[in-house]
């Protein structure tokens, strides 16, 4: 019954079972936006409700023939309006419940981007639907945190900063060739591993680590959409939630150059967030799919 990320959006204090079922009735009983399937006789999706910016919790569950909604599982929601990546995602239904998973080969992450699909009512309806198309041509991520710290900058100069961009785009574009067979760009790959290796040993007995580590973006912990980031501010907002009235952080980051917003209750998070500096934390990855229009097919 209980959600660890509900805090991470304003639910700091809903931990128990018999507090976090009336707040479940409100959102089945008064909800802001629903999407429903039908797959013959059934009838299944999420109730939403908003309780801020972009902020909200989601029921899903199906109506039972001549009865009310039946709730199966619930999930904290929160949405970018950013596009993270363009890559091809591939989408797939959990085996234990009704609810879809996404994965996105990201050449600049140089890891499969695994996240939870926080529209896959959409998905499904859409999969179900003879006029809509299910092609995603982008997703948005969001990252909810309960723990974070805030690091300071490094410093770059500007020549620094395009150098390092256009790194991870050469290196992006070598991962790219080599998946495709190309030998020269395994070479490279490995060359650039090996010299970095060496880097970073000559360095870390003289250096703090997070002077060597920009940003990264790491698997972390048992479930494949949970990650271990570093990432450097970009957008810093305070908003809140309007039952509640707990304050929340909401920040863009770029991580490995690919941009996701995250979310944070400001009783979680160790400093004070400005632009320039860097983000520290676990999060529980989220990604809301854009879909091409019919004629886009």
């Amino acid at each position: 019954m209980k959600h660890k990320f509900l805090r991470a959006i304003g639910f700091s204090k809903y931990n128990k079972s018999d507090m976090i079922r009336p707040l479940l009735d409100q959102v089945r009983h008064s909800p802001t936006a629903s999407v429903l399937v039908r797959e013959g006789s059934e009838v299944f999706g999420h109730l939403s409700k908003s309780f801020g910016d972009r902020i909200g919790i989601r029921v899903y569950g199906e109506y039972e023939e001549g009865k009310e909604f039946r709730q199966e599982y619930f999930f904290p929601y929160a949405d970018s309006n950013t596009i993270s990546t363009t890559s091809p995602c591939v989408v797939e239904r959990q085996s234990d419940r009704n609810a879809y998973g996404g994965l996105c080969e990201e050449p600049a992450l140089g890891v499969s981007l695994i996240f939870y699909l926080s529209n896959g009512m959409e998905y499904a309806r859409r999969l179900a639907s003879s006029v809509e198309s299910e092609k995603i041509t982008g997703v948005s991520l969001t990252a909810l945190s309960v723990a974070g710290k805030i690091l300071l900058p490094m410093k770059k100069s500007h020549w620094q900063k395009a150098s390092s961009q256009a790194a991870v785009k050469t290196r992006g574009r070598l991962i790219e060739a080599a998946k495709n067979g190309d030998e020269k760009a395994m070479e490279s790959l490995a060359m650039e591993d090996m010299n970095l290796v060496q880097e970073i040993s000559g360095r870390i007995g003289q250096e703090d680590l997070y002077s060597i580590v920009d940003t990264c973006f790491m698997p972390c912990g048992l479930e494949c959409d949970q990650y271990a980031i570093i990432g450097e501010i970009l957008e810093v907002e305070t908003i809140r939630n309007t039952m509640t009235g707990e304050n929340l952080y909401r920040m863009l980051l770029e991580c490995n150059d690919v941009k996701m917003a995250l979310l944070i209750n400001q009783m979680d998070l160790l400093g004070e967030p400005e632009v320039g500096r860097r983000f520290k934390g676990d999060v529980w990855l989220q990604g809301r799919a854009e879909f091409a229009s019919t004629e886009e097919e």
